[in-house]
């Protein structure tokens, strides 16, 4: 359960590094980014993160 919880912290904190790096974009940049790009970013970061949780010694 632990791990659990480590693995979703690890994609919380994912999605707010992205939702920030979005956030300092400019507009114009910020408009033309696609839904499907930002989401992506989240996911992989999210997978990084969770395999660092999984790969921890017990």
């Amino acid at each position: 359960m632990d791990r659990l919880l480590r693995a979703a912290g690890w994609c919380g904190l994912a999605f707010l590094l992205v939702l920030g790096v979005v956030a300092a974009l400019p507009r114009t940049v910020r408009d033309e980014l696609p839904d499907a790009v930002i989401g992506g970013a989240v996911i992989v970061l999210g997978a990084l993160g969770a395999r660092r949780v999984a790969r921890r010694p017990r």
